[in-house]
């Protein structure tokens, strides 16, 4: 995971989270299901998103560092609730599909 933070005076604050997935499958279900999150029209961070293979980036765009510092905080709330989720539904699946000869 890496994360690039950009902060001039005379533009908005700018910051670019990318984050690698073990498989495409699972970066593809995080995209899918942190991308469908809206912000709320109160909000004032606009968020991009992009899949790439195993990489999932979020461009962050802010007027406000605070702001901005929230948005990334919420973001990393919800990442860590999906790749808790894509975790424990791929054990799960897994151990449904051990093969057993019968007896």
């Amino acid at each position: 995971m890496s994360l690039h933070i950009i902060n001039t005076s005379d533009r908005p604050t700018e910051a670019t989270i990318k984050v690698s997935f073990d498989t495409e499958r699972n970066a593809e279900i995080a995209y899918r299901v942190l991308k469908v999150d809206v912000e709320p029209r109160r909000n004032f961070v606009q968020k991009e998103f992009t899949l790439q293979g195993l990489d999932l980036e979020v461009h962050f765009v802010s007027d406000e560092v605070k702001n901005l510092r929230s948005a990334i905080a919420s973001f990393f709330e919800l990442l860590v609730l999906c790749t808790d989720t894509i975790k424990a539904f791929g054990r799960r699946n897994a151990s449904s599909h051990t093969s057993s000869k019968p007896t």
